[in-house]
């Protein structure tokens, strides 16, 4: 078919209210008019929905989309009517009425999209009832689950080719968040979309911040975690239903919002858990690795895996589901050796011997991902065959700690090695932390350890810093492990140690800021009546809040304060339809909000055009626009030296930057702050290495800068 441009931008910023596309959607668009069967692999987040969604509206008959859950259909379903689209759903849950009524809602041409489960589709009475019947496009998401070799293959999906046979003249897109090449091979070659139609995007989640904890004292951790973003929603995964339950009780009994997701629950239980997490009345879901969540929900800010998942694949897809909105959200991973062991059996267990191989070589991929001492994205996009080309992505807790104050371990290094010298090499960390711990249980005992010299002497440290200590000294190759016993030996590099010829830094905690609530740069008392309006508005009409307006949305609105139709349609999110339904009250919020505070309409048209200025320009004006610097980091791809390198010579450039910035995200207490700006008040501004001398190293030239440039702002304010 033969759209034009102007076709597909108007309807772009009509029906969807965005002004551009994002990285392959167009092109992925361009093929499907044309009429060419296609696969697209993009990552959560990037808008594979819209790729299938704009095509349907242009199309002159209807689409149908093949999903694989409910849940997800009745939440597209649900967005593109809040849109204005004509769109319904056809599935097994829905009694004989309600599915009559939607096919004569097909048969009268009243549905442009037509959601379907693939059981339903190849049954034969759904079959004739769509026989002669122009379908312009078949849009076949989760499309991994048609590949053997992917992490969630369904029998059913392999049988669609037979379906679309039977309807030549439609275009077949296939469109997936997750698939190695092996799995985008064996669909291209199933639903025959030829090799010059898969189109890939990147892999890389630029907004997930990505973190391994070592498993000890999993609780403790969470709870700590949790304490900063009791106001977020997120996800917690666990191994085991009974993991689950457990861990959902005692959130509850500590005062969190959570509740249980897994497929023991009663269809009604699970249906009401997820209503409830989809529409903000519950913070938290604790769901089993295994169970497919199947929400699009666009506001989750963190996902923990509490227990081990089984490969990078199902990892990578749990992950993708925070951050859909594109703001930063935190992906926490507790690694311990426990279910590792707890896989490793459920692996073994499989009657299939290709399968356990097959399974155990993604384990081992995803072992290196939870060992890895680089940048975390480097083996998670490695697996799905992206080269990742920097060395310091500045968003995971490796490339964190690059820029972190390392701390000198070297004493404590000894006595773990020798602990495990002592014992004879042939034990676990578990039980060689116990031994400096100076335990006293049964395992102790019958070997006879509390008789050791170095039996108690790491008292001092608590379990979890020895297993800090542990994994650093893994990361370093100052240790060898048995693979599948997980018993330690040592190496030339832990003669070393002992010998005193070489010593052991530790990087400290990951920087707090980055693990705290995201912060946003819009006005959070307006943010803060826009959402109750959001959520009023949901209540009324029974709808999750973020099919009226996104976050990201709303942040903007309170960011650049709209105060009419014309600067509302520019906020992204925003079309016609929205306008009309939703306009009027929200409008009456911002205008109502800006009059009180003097505030100004700032939504010009050239807002979002590219900003040709150095990057330092840009980077000092978008400090100065209120911004944050971890905003700064992901906006310009940058880690975080590299942003603080600008911003020094904004400020020698005589411009004038916020001071409050710096001192957001130092880990110095107000005490410690206060005497090295004393020490630059004696040495003055222009050298870090004295003041780095005069503290005797005890604080990085990282949090050095920090300071420095605080007192630069504040100077130049």
């Amino acid at each position: 078919m033969n759209c034009t441009k102007e076709s597909i931008y108007e309807t772009l910023k009509a029906t969807f209210g965005y002004d551009s596309f994002l990285t392959l959607q167009e092109e992925v668009i361009y093929n499907l008019l044309e009429g060419r069967h296609t696969l697209a692999v993009m990552p959560t987040g990037s808008g594979k929905s819209l790729c299938y969604q704009l095509p349907a509206l242009l199309l002159p008959n209807f689409s149908i989309v093949i999903s694989p859950m409910i849940s997800l259909m009745k939440d597209q379903v649900m967005q593109m009517q809040a849109l204005g689209i004509k769109a319904e759903m056809h599935h097994s849950g829905m009694n004989w009425q309600e599915q009559e009524h939607v096919r004569q809602k097909i048969a009268e041409g009243q549905v442009k999209l037509l959601y379907v489960a693939p059981e339903t589709l190849l049954k034969e009475h759904f079959l004739s009832f769509l026989s002669g019947r122009q379908i312009d496009l078949f849009a076949i998401d989760e499309a991994h689950c048609i590949s053997t070799w992917g992490h969630d293959f369904r029998p059913e999906f392999r049988q669609l080719q037979q379906v679309l046979d039977l309807f030549p003249q439609a275009v077949c897109f296939a469109l997936t968040a997750t698939a190695t090449t092996r799995v985008r091979n064996d669909i291209c070659q199933i639903l025959n979309i030829p090799r010059e139609n898969a189109f890939l995007d990147s892999f890389n989640r630029k907004n997930l911040l990505l973190i391994v904890e070592p498993k000890q004292n999993p609780y403790s951790r969470l709870h700590n975690f949790l304490s900063s973003h009791k106001s977020e929603s997120g996800l917690i995964y666990c191994l085991t239903r009974k993991h689950v339950d457990d861990l959902a009780d005692r959130l509850q009994t500590d005062g969190y919002s959570a509740l249980p997701y897994h497929a023991g629950l009663s269809d009604i239980e699970r249906t009401t858990n997820q209503e409830a997490f989809i529409r903000d009345e519950v913070r938290i879901i604790v769901a089993t690795i295994a169970f497919g969540m199947g929400i699009n929900k666009s506001n989750i800010r963190y996902v923990v895996h509490y227990d081990l998942p089984k490969n990078l694949e199902t990892y990578y897809q749990e992950i993708g589901r925070s951050g859909r909105d594109g703001l930063p959200s935190v992906c926490m991973l507790l690694f311990g050796t426990a279910d590792l062991v707890m896989v490793n059996r459920i692996i073994e267990m499989k009657e299939d011997i290709q399968r356990i191989r097959t399974e155990k070589k993604q384990l081992e991929a995803l072992l290196s991902y939870a060992r890895t001492n680089s940048c975390r994205r480097i083996p998670l996009l490695n697996w799905f065959g992206e080269h990742y080309p920097e060395s310091n992505c500045g968003m995971c807790d490796n490339c964190i700690s690059d820029d972190q104050e390392q701390i000198d371990v070297t004493v404590q290094a000894q006595k773990f090695l020798s602990a495990v010298y002592r014992s004879g090499q042939t034990f676990a960390a578990g039980h060689i932390i116990d031994i400096l711990r100076g335990s006293s249980n049964k395992r102790i005992k019958e070997y006879r350890h509390e008789q050791l010299s170095v039996w108690g002497i790491g008292k001092d440290w608590k379990k979890e810093d020895w297993y800090c200590l542990y994994h650093q000294l893994r990361k370093q190759d100052c240790l060898d492990e048995l693979p599948g016993f997980f018993v330690i030996k040592l190496n030339d590099k832990s003669a070393a140690i002992l010998k005193g010829e070489a010593s052991v830094q530790m990087p400290k905690a990951l920087t707090t800021a980055l693990l705290e609530k995201t912060e946003s740069v819009c006005d959070a008392n307006l943010f803060h009546k826009l959402s109750e309006k959001r959520n009023e508005l949901a209540r009324k009409q029974g709808i999750p809040p973020y099919i009226i307006f996104s976050d990201k949305t709303l942040r903007e609105m309170a960011e650049f304060f709209p105060q009419s139709e014309a600067s509302l349609l520019r906020i992204s999110g925003v079309g016609q339809h929205k306008l009309a339904q939703y306009g009027p009250e929200f409008l009456d919020i911002l205008q109502s909000h800006c009059k009180e505070y003097g505030l100004r309409d700032s939504t010009p048209g050239q807002m979002k055009q590219p900003d040709k200025k150095s990057k330092t320009i840009q980077i000092g004006e978008y400090i100065h626009a209120g911004h944050t610097l971890q905003q700064a980091m992901l906006e310009y791809d940058c880690k975080l030296e590299t942003i603080l390198q600008h911003l020094q010579k904004y400020l020698e450039a005589g411009f004038e930057l916020p001071p409050q910035p710096f001192l957001a995200i130092s880990s110095l207490s107000s005490e410690e702050q206060k005497k090295v700006m004393e020490a630059f008040a004696n040495y003055g501004l222009q050298r870090l290495s004295p003041i780095y001398l005069h503290f005797g190293e005890d604080y990085s030239y990282l949090e050095l800068r920090l300071i420095q440039l605080f007192l630069l702002a504040s100077i130049r304010k």
